[in-house]
């Protein structure tokens, strides 16, 4: 399995997201990813506990989901937080052209919007079918 294109997709992701308002480069990728990775987790939960025999969906009257939330862009600051990393990729992309950019910001917001859509598209769908059930 090659996993480099991925890994170059995810340095892009980085760079585009730093590089998308000047003002607040770090906010703009943590909290980007931090939203869309809680997505990403939230999705693969929700689905394995309907799907599967596993309950692993969690109760929310017993956490505060913003405290979680808060912890989780923490823990995503802490992981992804490295500027000399992140200037690493200034100079990976930083010649890119025109047409790259314009094509590579296509698929980064599609990437962005799709996740969050995708997730609330299927949990729409599954609550339909739950009420079709009834």
């Amino acid at each position: 399995l090659n996993m480099l294109p991925l890994c170059k997709f995810y340095r892009y992701l980085i760079y585009r997201l730093y590089h998308f308002r000047d003002d607040t480069p770090e906010i703009n990728v943590i909290g980007t990813l931090t939203i869309v990775r809680l997505v990403q987790i939230l999705g693969v939960l929700f689905f394995v506990d309907k799907l599967t025999s596993f309950k692993v969906w969690p109760d929310w009257s017993k956490y505060n989901p913003t405290i979680c939330v808060i912890l989780f862009g923490v823990l995503n600051f802490l992981l992804l937080y490295n500027k000399k990393k992140w200037k690493s990729y200034d100079k990976e992309f930083k010649d890119e052209s025109a047409r790259h950019k314009r094509n590579g910001t296509i698929v980064v917001l599609a990437y962005l919007i799709g996740t969050i859509v995708l997730f609330w598209g299927l949990l729409f769908s599954y609550s339909l079918y739950q009420d079709s059930l009834k």
